[in-house]
């Protein structure tokens, strides 16, 4: 019988993959939909350069985008894997939210980044025998966080193409 601790990582990281990856089995999800590609990896796939770039804020001004969410989320997962390795935890989290626009290049990196941060996370949790404190309480806020911005996203990807 596994350990409440492995049982509860196996189930962060089912979570993680549902809301990056898309469903592992799409006849058993949680949160999203059951085609393939419906997690926020599948969906940047779709879009295209120009269109991580354009705000959707109707102010005026510039507002975030796709490509700022894309980056926040990669941002997040890096700071996590890095705090897991032992490095210094950074809290400047206004820094994850600076870039607003990427032509096709820096796009392609930024979503091979994001999937990189997020199969590093994913490795990484299988392989932890125990999670304490500031760290669990941080990977378990990390599936609300994905699915936020996977909800935004798609929101955005809409009014984009409107």
């Amino acid at each position: 019988m596994d350990k409440p601790i492995t049982t509860l990582i196996n189930s962060i990281v089912t979570l993680l993959t549902e809301a990056y990856a898309g469903p592992p089995d799409p006849n058993a999800t949680w949160f999203i939909d059951n085609e393939a590609n419906s997690g926020i990896l599948g969906q940047l796939e779709t879009v295209s350069a120009v269109e991580a770039s354009t705000s959707v804020d109707n102010k005026g001004e510039p507002g975030t985008t796709i490509a700022s969410h894309t980056e926040h989320l990669r941002w997040s997962l890096a700071n996590a894997n890095a705090a897991m390795r032992g490095e210094p935890y950074n809290p400047n989290w206004g820094e994850s939210w600076e870039l607003l626009q990427a032509d096709s290049e820096a796009w392609d990196r930024l979503r091979n980044s994001l999937r990189s941060e997020f199969n590093t996370m994913s490795q990484v949790l299988k392989s932890q025998t125990d999670l304490e404190g500031d760290y669990l309480l941080g990977v378990l806020a990390l599936v609300p966080h994905a699915a936020y911005h996977l909800g935004t996203i798609r929101q955005m990807i809409e009014r984009i193409r409107e």
